[in-house]
This record gives C-alpha cells, sequence and structure tokens, in this order.
C-alpha cells in the first residue's frame, strides 16, 4: 500500500447531497489463475429488452426470486440446481423452449433509478455510504486522498481524470462517485481494510499496477455500482479475508485476466460465514477467468452477461456456496466449473440460465483449463443456498440481459 503526502486540497460544496452518483471501473493482465488474483476483456453480443424491480430495472417480463424459466435461442440452456454430486448441464441438451428470433431490441426501457443495492449490501444494516455528511468535489489525487480519509460521513465527487499509484485507502462511511461520464482513476486503486459502509459509482478505473479496488480484513457493507474495469497489473476487484455483505452491479469488466475474486486462498478456512457478495447486471466483456472465482463465500450470480470468456465463468471452490441464476453465457466454454486447479470443490446451483455458442471453440491460454468441450457446459454440485431467504430480488429472464446491460452498465449511464 502506498501513501501520498495529502495537501493541495480543492474542495467544492454544492447546496444539495448528491443522490449516490455514478461509477465506471477498469483493469487487465494475462497470468494464469493463481492462487490469489483478479481480471477480464470484451467482445459485442445479441439480448432482448427486460426488466428487473428489484435489481435495478422496470419489472416487465422479470422472474421473481429464484424463480422463473426462460426461453433461450438456439444451442442454449436453462437448468435446475444439482442436488447430488458432481453434474453438467451444456448447451447442445437446454430444457427451455428455443428460437432462432431476429435482432434483439436495440433500446430496452432503462432500469429504475436505484437509491440503494439489492442483495447482500442491503443487509447487516444496509448501505448508505456517505449520506448526510458533507459534499465535496475534487480533481487531482491529494485532495481525493484527503477526502476519504477518516470515518465521517462523506460523498466524495471525482471531476475529470485522477491518477494514482498503488493502493489507496478509503475511510468508512464514504460514497466516492465520478461526475458525468468522464471521471476516471488511472494509475492505482483504492483500498478498503476493516471499514464499513462505502458506496463506489460511477467511475471508471483504468491501468492499477496492482488491484483496481481491494476490499480485505474484515470490511463490511460495500456497494460497487456502475464502474467500467479495464487493465490492471493484478485483479480488478478482490473481495477478500473475512470480508461481507458486498453488492457489485450494473458494471462493465474487460480487457483482463484475472476479473473477481472472492477467497483469496485454500487455507483460508477462516473466511467461511463470510464473503456474502451479490454480483447482478454486470457485462464480461471477453475477459479469462473470476467472474468471479469463490472460496468458503455465499454469493448470488444473478442475471450477468458472459461474452466470450475463454477460460470460464463462475468457479465454485472449498465448500463455497454458489447459486448461477438468470444468466446469459455467450461463447463461455466452462460456464460454471466446481472446483478449479488445486481447489476442492464447491457447491453450486444453476438455474434460468442461457448457454449459447456461435463460434468453434477456441483454445485456451490457462494450463488449468481442459480442452473445450464440443458444447458448453455446466457443472453444478450440491445445493448451495437460496437467496430469496436472504434477501428480496426480481430477477430479470436471462435472454433480455444482454440487451440491458449493454444499454446500461458501466460508468456514465446514471
Amino acid at each position: 500500500m502506498t501513501s501520498r503526502s495529502k495537501s493541495g486540497r480543492s474542495l467544492v460544496f454544492p447546496l444539495a447531497l448528491l443522490a449516490l452518483g455514478l461509477c465506471a471501473c477498469g483493469g487487465d493482465g494475462a497470468t494464469p489463475e493463481a492462487a490469489d488474483g483478479a481480471g477480464g476483456s470484451g467482445g459485442s453480443p445479441p439480448g432482448s429488452a427486460g426488466a428487473t424491480t428489484g435489481s435495478g430495472a422496470p419489472a416487465s417480463s422479470g422472474a421473481t426470486a429464484g424463480s422463473g424459466g426462460a426461453s433461450a435461442s438456439s444451442g442454449a440452456t436453462t437448468s435446475s440446481s444439482a442436488t447430488g454430486g458432481t453434474t453438467a448441464s451444456s448447451a447442445a441438451s437446454g430444457t427451455s423452449s428455443a428460437s432462432t428470433g431476429g435482432d434483439p431490441p436495440t433500446d430496452p426501457p432503462p432500469p429504475d433509478p436505484e437509491d440503494g443495492p439489492v442483495g447482500f449490501a442491503s443487509l447487516n444494516g444496509g448501505t448508505t455510504g456517505g449520506e448526510g455528511g458533507m459534499v465535496v468535489t475534487v480533481s487531482d489525487a491529494d485532495s481525493l486522498l484527503e477526502a476519504m480519509a477518516g470515518t465521517e460521513p462523506r460523498v466524495v465527487q471525482i471531476s475529470g481524470t485522477i491518477e494514482l499509484s498503488g493502493m489507496n485507502d478509503v475511510g468508512s462511511n464514504k460514497t466516492i462517485v465520478g461526475l458525468g461520464a468522464d471521471a476516471k482513476i488511472v494509475g492505482g486503486g483504492l483500498y478498503l481494510y476493516r471499514e464499513k459502509n462505502v458506496i463506489i459509482r460511477n467511475i471508471t478505473f483504468q491501468d492499477a499496477n496492482e488491484d483496481a479496488i481491494g476490499i480485505t480484513t474484515e470490511t463490511t457493507n460495500v456497494w460497487i455500482d456502475h464502474c467500467t474495469f479495464m487493465n490492471a497489473a493484478d485483479g480488478l476487484l478482490d473481495i477478500v479475508r473475512e470480508s461481507s455483505y458486498v453488492t457489485v452491479s450494473w458494471n462493465v469488466f474487460r480487457n483482463h485476466h484475472k476479473t473477481i475474486l472472492i477467497g483469496h486462498s485454500d487455507a483460508a478456512s477462516a473466511d467461511a460465514g463470510f464473503l456474502k457478495v451479490t454480483l447482478h447486471h454486470n457485462w464480461f466483456d471477453g475477459t479469462q477467468t473470476r467472474h468471479p472465482s469463490v472460496r468458503f463465500g455465499q454469493v448470488h450470480v444473478l442475471n450477468n452477461y458472459y461474452l466470450n470468456n475463454l477460460s470460464y465463468g463462475v468457479a465454485s471452490r472449498m465448500e463455497a456456496d454458489v447459486v448461477v441464476e438468470g444468466n446469459y453465457f455467450l461463447n463461455t466454454w466452462f460456464p460454471c466449473r466446481a472446483g478449479y486447479a488445486d481447489s476442492e470443490p464447491g457447491d453450486i446451483v444453476e438455474r434460468n440460465n442461457v448457454i449459447e455458442t456461435n463460434m468453434p471453440p477456441p483454445p485456451s491460454e490457462d494450463p488449468n483449463d481442459p480442452p473445450p468441450p464440443a458444447t458448453p457446459v455446466c457443472e453444478t454440485r450440491g445445493t448451495a443456498f437460496d437467496p430469496a431467504a436472504m434477501y428480496p430480488y426480481d430477477a430479470d429472464r436471462a435472454e433480455d440481459v444482454p440487451a440491458l446491460v449493454m444499454s446500461y452498465a458501466g460508468a456514465g449511464r446514471i
């Protein structure tokens, strides 16, 4: 972690508090999956309009929490959770109705504005960030570091591009939000260590020389929303060491290998009972691995769009409990994996997903991957958990996810 001198403060005090701003985040890296890390990269695909109220889009044709089927395009499948050992469902043997349908809608209805997170970040007292605190606008590194420090509530608005280096501390009770469509943090990342109640929105994270965002060591109640992540030296987003109650929503991850790591080591058994994370309406655009990779945690992967992810989509390791629901996988040859590399498997349930391909399987660059199958296979194991018993949410239909996410995810979209 690097520290910087805290001088040259530039402050502006608007008359009214911004209601939870915007966010875009970025990172890359191309090293094989190891014990620790994160990354990803991108492309462009199909999708139709759809909605979800509980997860930030209007309720038009969504399935309610934990239920609902989806009609799929050719080669797609939706399937229910397994109840025994490791099993697999494939795109060739789908159980949903199929269609070869025409072009998807290009203008799906916009999501309803979110005044708070859906999922795990809504629990444990909720996540409000700097609500009620002073509003500060910053445009340089020293001013940003000073504004993020301490535990008093504060809304920190980022104007333009700010260059950082290394990992930079964010204190509790902060909202870090980009102004407009061009707010960026370049060269460094944000670091949350034993903090609580932080919101990060509408920022593009690019070219971090470590992680883009690191959430570590008993940090709780974090909402990362509408960010764009590209090109980090290590991971784009790490959630590790007994951190919990995190929601990651409406973000774009691209141009990276190791994307989201939840649980840093096979030996970190103290993480059991922590690492409660919801990921919804994110676009994994050509990134290779860890979308996410989970050890020991309890993770709900809902309504995300996976495009051209050459290694794998979601991995459940070391007795993690993972529910993969209502996602759209296009050219992701291992959508779900029970175990990975030398890790023991975790439970992973998949339901109401669309799994589709429109190209031959490419060779993987990751030595931990077997040769791609002729058709994508989603492994399942055990029973995981029931997200609907934890918090309220509405699930969009999987086939509506690409258009929704491509239209509304990432920085500059709120």
